[in-house]
C-alpha cells in the first residue's frame, strides 16, 4: 500500500496548468501588440486564425503520431498528462478568442472559427484516447462502414441520368417569364440557401467522425491485434482509393468523349 501511494504522481492544480502556458501567452501578447501597430483588424484576425491552426497541430502531435500502417514508437500519454493537454487546448482557445470580461464580446478570433474541424477532432480524440484496443477496432470498423456507405450514395447520386430530374425541368423552362419576374426574390433565396448549405456542410464535417483519429491511437498500441488491424485497414483504404480513382477516370472519359469529337471536327 505504501509503495502504491508513493508511486502515484502528485495532483496537478488548474493554476499549475495555466502557469505552464504563461511564457507562451506573454510571447503571443508581445508579438500581437507589435502586429497591431501595422495590421488592420481583419488582417490581425487572419494572422491569429492561421496561428491557431498551428497551435492545434502542435497539440495533436503531443497526443498522437501521424497516420501510418505501422506501430509508432511514440508513447501514449497517461491520464494526467492527457488531461493537462486538453486543458491547454481550452485555455489557448479562450486566449485566442480574447473575450471581454465585462461585455462578453470576443475581441479576437470568433469562437465558431476557433472550433474548426481540427478542434473537433481533438475533442473526439479525448473521447477515445483511453478506450480498450478491442473497442477502438470495433468503432473504427463501424466508422469505416458508414463512410463507405456515404461514398457509395454520393457516387450513385452523381451518376443519375438527366431524365431522373422528372417533368419539373420542362415546366421550369416553360415559365421563363415568371422566372424573370421573380429573379430578385429567387436570387435572395438562393443566396440564403447556399449560406445555409455551407453552414450545414461545415457542421457535418465537424460532427462526422473519422476513424483516422482511432487509427492514430492504435499506432501506440503494440498488441498483435492492433498491428494486424492497422495493416489490414491500410490495405483496404488503398483498394478503395484505387477503385475510386479508376471510376473517376472512366467517368471523365465517358463524359468527355462527345466533347472531344465535337471540338475536333475538321474545318472547311
Amino acid at each position: 500500500m505504501w509503495k502504491t501511494r508513493q508511486s502515484l504522481p502528485p495532483p496537478i492544480l488548474p493554476i499549475d496548468v495555466e502557469n505552464a502556458l504563461k511564457p507562451l501567452f506573454t510571447y503571443f501578447d508581445d508579438n500581437f501588440a507589435i502586429m497591431q501597430q501595422t495590421l488592420t483588424t481583419a488582417s490581425m484576425i487572419a494572422v491569429m486564425t492561421r496561428l491557431w491552426k498551428e497551435v492545434l497541430l502542435a497539440i495533436e502531435a503531443l497526443l498522437i503520431p501521424p497516420l501510418s500502417d505501422k506501430p509508432s514508437p511514440q508513447r501514449a500519454l497517461n491520464r494526467q498528462e492527457a488531461d493537462t493537454v486538453f486543458m491547454w487546448l481550452e485555455l489557448l482557445r479562450a486566449f485566442f478568442n480574447a473575450r471581454d470580461e465585462e461585455t462578453g464580446e470576443a475581441m479576437g478570433v470568433p469562437d465558431d472559427v476557433l472550433k474548426n474541424a481540427k478542434y473537433h477532432e481533438l475533442k473526439q480524440l479525448a473521447f477515445f484516447y483511453f478506450d480498450p484496443t478491442d473497442s477502438l477496432i470495433k468503432t473504427s470498423e463501424r466508422m469505416a462502414s458508414a463512410t463507405a456507405a456515404r461514398a457509395l450514395a454520393q457516387r450513385t447520386s452523381l451518376s443519375l441520368p438527366p431524365g431522373s430530374l422528372g417533368p419539373s425541368l420542362g415546366a421550369g423552362l416553360g415559365s421563363a417569364t415568371s422566372l424573370r419576374r421573380g429573379k430578385s426574390i429567387m436570387l435572395s433565396r438562393n443566396l440564403g440557401t447556399m449560406r445555409q448549405a455551407k453552414e450545414e456542410k461545415r457542421r457535418e464535417a465537424q460532427a462526422d467522425p473519422s476513424d483516422d483519429v482511432i487509427l492514430r491511437i492504435l499506432r501506440m498500441r503494440h498488441e498483435g491485434v492492433a498491428v494486424a488491424y492497422l495493416r489490414d485497414r491500410s490495405r483496404q483504404r488503398e483498394r478503395l482509393a484505387a477503385a475510386a480513382a479508376a471510376e473517376s477516370i472512366v467517368r471523365q472519359s465517358l463524359g468527355g468523349g462527345g466533347r472531344f469529337g465535337a471540338n475536333n471536327l475538321p474545318r472547311r
